[in-house]
């Protein structure tokens, strides 16, 4: 069980993201279909509207479409399942993640107009948005990919080297005009060691064999703790 310092972080990193945006409490994979709602209606708003969502879900794994399609899928599912994580499947890309209280996951959605937009192009605003959030509470986060990390990519948010958070998104377009959403999971609290084993099991449930190190995740209260010490 989180202790009060964590949850009252989870709290504190909220209101630096925005002050006015409550957290949603969500539950399995209503609150994955949740966000490619969330593009469609963003979609059918001005140019440059945009909105953002700040949430967390209950336990479980997030997995992407085509490691779905794979052979034995439904039964590694089910095995996850039946040890408390169920698996639930995202229209992004990347590879297995986790969800669970004290990973706060945060979503922009944004009507870009007719103009085209780059993949890369997409992630400036958030990733502004959270290095900006994590300064308030004294924390230097940058930019880049992690060797040994799960779900690794360009974007990831790292504090000394170590991820604190990944990033995804997805560009469409919908009435007329192009709208994307970037998301990331931010660990707050909570074991990475264990977040490795229950992804690390599960995709060798499916012959997948990616190599990941532990010391490449931290969370953030993890983080405070080293600049007090």
């Amino acid at each position: 069980m989180a202790s009060t310092m964590e949850r009252d972080l989870v709290r504190r990193l909220a209101r630096a993201i925005s002050p006015g945006t409550p957290i949603e409490t969500c539950s399995g994979q209503r609150a994955i279909d949740d966000e490619d709602a969330l593009i469609d209606r963003v979609a059918t708003q001005p140019s440059g509207s945009s909105c953002l969502r700040i949430w967390e879900n209950r336990n479980c794994l997030v997995t992407t479409r085509p490691v779905a399609r794979r052979a034995g899928f439904a039964e590694a599912a089910d095995a996850s399942a039946r040890s408390g994580w169920p698996v639930h499947v995202r229209s992004s890309g990347g590879s297995t993640v986790i969800h669970r209280p004290g990973i706060l996951n945060i979503t922009l959605a944004v009507a870009a107009g007719n103009q085209p937009v780059q993949p890369e192009a997409s992630y400036q605003g958030l990733i502004r948005l959270l290095q900006d959030a994590l300064g308030k509470l004294y924390i230097d986060a940058t930019v880049g990919p992690v060797e040994g990390s799960y779900c690794d990519g360009s974007y990831n948010l790292c504090l000394n080297g170590r991820k604190i958070a990944g990033t995804a998104s997805r560009i469409v377009r919908r009435q007329g005009q192009t709208a994307y959403i970037c998301h990331a999971s931010i660990a707050v609290y909570g074991s990475p060691e264990r977040d490795i084993a229950l992804i690390r099991k599960f995709e060798r449930e499916l012959g997948l064999r990616h190599r990941y190190a532990i010391d490449s995740h931290t969370t953030l209260v993890n983080m405070m703790e080293a600049i007090v010490a």
